[in-house]
């Protein structure tokens, strides 16, 4: 065989070698990017389950009837029976 047919042979070889590392190396990136693409859609999940239920926890707390309730529970406040007007003259 001529020098020529030796070097295209293992040029093929050496190409043939590099390209099916390649594959491997993409496919391992993809299979990686794609379980931190899982991970983020569960930290995602969570977090919009985490919200929804302190939006809950708000409209609950945030209630002027609670507060009220409370009030007068726990502080033994009562709302005021009138208005009263006192002018203090100079």
């Amino acid at each position: 065989m001529s020098n020529l047919k030796i070097y295209i042979i293992s040029f093929l070889i050496v190409s043939n070698i590099s390209l099916s590392f390649g594959i491997v190396w993409v496919e391992h990136l993809t299979r990686s990017q794609f379980r931190d693409l899982q991970l983020y859609s569960e930290e995602k999940s969570d977090l919009k389950n985490e919200w929804r239920k302190s939006r809950i926890d708000e409209g609950r707390y945030a209630s002027l009837i609670r507060i009220e309730q409370k009030a007068q529970t726990l502080l033994n406040m009562s709302l005021p029976k009138k208005k009263v007007l006192i002018n203090i003259n100079d």
